[in-house]
């Protein structure tokens, strides 16, 4: 599959997230995100943890501002 090819993916929201540290394999975390399909766990690398947050804040910078209760 070329990047050219466009793949459609089912989205659902997240419910909720966790990290999760493995004493036993300190190289990587576990990260698992709860939706209403489910749980899905993936295994990431310091390298990946830090691209990962790094595309979280900007696309998180250019998204509206949270409106706050007064």
């Amino acid at each position: 599959m070329s990047d050219d090819d466009e793949v459609e993916i089912e989205a659902y929201p997240l419910r909720s997230y966790q990290v999760i540290a493995d004493p036993n394999r300190p190289d990587v975390v576990a990260i698992a995100f709860e939706t209403e399909r489910g749980h899905s766990l993936y295994l990431a690398s310091r390298a990946v943890l830090e691209d990962l947050g790094r595309d979280l804040l900007d696309r998180a910078s250019k998204m509206p501002e949270r409106k706050t209760a007064d």
